[in-house]
């Protein structure tokens, strides 16, 4: 199939495409801090359809991957996510029945996809307040359709406990502190340490430090990336520091960590 052509419509894998997980070039991570794109989940059990949405909305969107409610969930506690491309069926788990658990963690409208076209389907997917619902095989022009109709419907992070919790999570590599995060969302260092805590039962600080592990754990598992390059990448001023941290938290170095957990089929896209 060729992603880029309109009217075609996603049924098989595509052939010699960039995994998802593989890092970008310098131009394109310059490129993409510069325009940030918004972020687009994919819950779907089926690779091929992971990959070909993935490649398809690659060039408009910051495409995240997930097979499972879990993994879906771990996507939205890192990224403020625009929208949710939600299968009906994802092996055991029932898409729908995780329409709850996203909801407790995100804002973001969810667009369900079903190759189970029945009425049935149709009138639950309502039920749950899905905000879309489109048949497969996926129609590109319609999915991509309802995608700007989502993304320029979707509410922007207004609350400035979450527009702090967002920065942290886009750019775990940043030098944050709460005294800059709180700056740029407009609240005194006190009460954003004291709101942030409230909100997420830990301090700014040590949410950054668990976001950057997480980030960590997820370059090592999708990546080849050297263990200086992710120090760097996810806000380390040296690998040495990096590896001490990461055995105090993970319980083995990262080069241990990578050799024992082998990349996933399709990973998030960087």
């Amino acid at each position: 199939m060729n992603p880029s052509r309109e009217g075609r419509t996603i049924e098989s894998p595509l052939s010699k495409v960039r995994a998802a997980g593989r890092p970008g070039t310098r131009k394109e991570c310059v490129r993409a801090m510069r325009d940030p794109l918004p972020h687009v989940l994919v819950v779907d059990d089926d690779p091929s359809i992971r990959e070909a949405l993935g490649a398809a909305l690659g060039h408009a969107y910051a495409v995240h991957a997930a097979a499972t409610g879990d993994e879906a969930c771990a996507v939205l506690r890192r990224h403020q996510i625009a929208v949710i491309i939600l299968d009906v069926v994802l092996g055991r788990e029932q898409g729908l029945d995780l329409v709850e658990r996203f909801r407790a963690r995100s804002p973001a409208p969810i667009l369900v996809l079903t190759g189970h076209g029945s009425e049935a389907v149709a009138a639950r997917a309502l039920r749950v307040k899905a905000s879309e619902y489109l048949k497969k095989p996926v129609n590109l022009v319609e999915l991509r359709a309802a995608l700007t109709r989502l993304t320029a419907t979707a509410e922007p992070a207004t609350d400035p406990v979450e527009r702090a919790r967002a920065l942290i999570t886009e750019e775990p590599g940043r030098a944050h502190t709460t005294e800059s995060l709180a700056r740029q969302v407009g609240l005194s260092e006190r009460h954003l340490r004291r709101r942030f805590f409230e909100t997420y039962v830990k301090t700014p600080r040590r949410y950054l430090a668990e976001v950057r592990l997480e980030r960590a754990a997820e370059l090592l598992r999708s990546t080849s990336l050297g263990i200086e390059q992710i120090a760097l990448r996810v806000g380390y001023p040296s690998g040495l520091r990096f590896t001490r941290v990461f055995k105090r938290s993970f319980g083995s170095t990262p080069s241990a960590f990578r050799a024992q957990r082998p990349a996933p089929g399709v990973a998030e896209s960087l």
